[in-house]
């Protein structure tokens, strides 16, 4: 069994539940449907090629390795790649601790998507987030660009004990954000934290709250971009 990473182009930063669906469908993982099929495409992109040759500079592909080399090689497989495309990369779990920084660093550097299919973590590269205006993030990396209210159900519905909690971003210090579990401040089963602050620490507002239905009213009114979501809880 080996420690995978895939390597791709995204023209908008993406969710860790989209990233996963398009791994899958790069390795032809038998999961999709016929409508996740017509779903994807990855563009071609000339970064991917030039992301596959820099990475092959610091960790050559296992055909023409001595031996020995070939043993030190952190590859379990050298990696696969689609010309302008993807390339996935399988390694041993020993070696991932030293060789995923590297992966995610390059990949960054090469404005590319990296997913780490093991923690379900999708590192999404600053040049497709960094655009300005309402961002969602979850703990597992996903990112959303300027999400739309009717989007808010189908985003807040990722939110699990793995991926914890999710953030609206208007401007730095402003936001709305949820969470659960032991990592929200040790909430019970069945209890969301929902937060909102308006820039200075001494405007960070919290409340528990059981039913999700009211997190994704608060979420929808913020994106919305008016108040009255804030007189349907007694904020602390």
């Amino acid at each position: 069994m080996s420690f995978d990473l895939c390597v791709w182009r995204e023209d908008r930063p993406i969710t860790a539940a989209q990233a996963l669906r398009t791994y899958w469908w790069l390795c032809g993982d038998e999961r999709l449907t016929d409508a996740d099929e017509a779903e994807f495409g990855v563009e071609q992109d000339e970064r991917v090629d030039a992301f596959h040759s820099e990475l092959l500079r610091a960790y050559p592909p296992l055909e023409g390795l001595e031996t020995a080399e070939a043993d030190a090689s952190p590859w379990s497989m050298t990696p696969s790649h689609l010309s302008g495309h993807y390339v996935i990369m399988m390694m041993g779990f020993s070696d991932a601790p030293d060789v995923t920084p590297v992966v995610v660093e390059l990949a960054m550097r090469h404005g590319l998507v990296c997913y780490d299919p093991q923690v379900m973590r999708v590192h999404n590269p600053p040049d497709i987030v960094n655009t300005g205006g309402l961002r969602m993030e979850f703990c597992d990396g996903g990112v959303v660009n300027d999400p739309c209210p009717e989007d808010l159900p189908e985003l807040l519905g990722q939110i699990t004990d793995r991926n914890w909690w999710a953030s609206l971003d208007r401007d730095p210090g402003w936001f709305m954000q949820v969470g659960i579990g032991e990592r929200a401040g040790g909430l019970p089963d069945g209890v969301f934290g929902l937060e909102y602050r308006e820039g200075h620490t001494d405007r960070h507002f919290r409340v528990l709250v059981r039913d999700l239905d009211e997190v994704l009213h608060a979420f929808q009114g913020y994106a919305e971009g008016h108040e009255r979501w804030k007189s349907a809880f007694d904020w602390q």
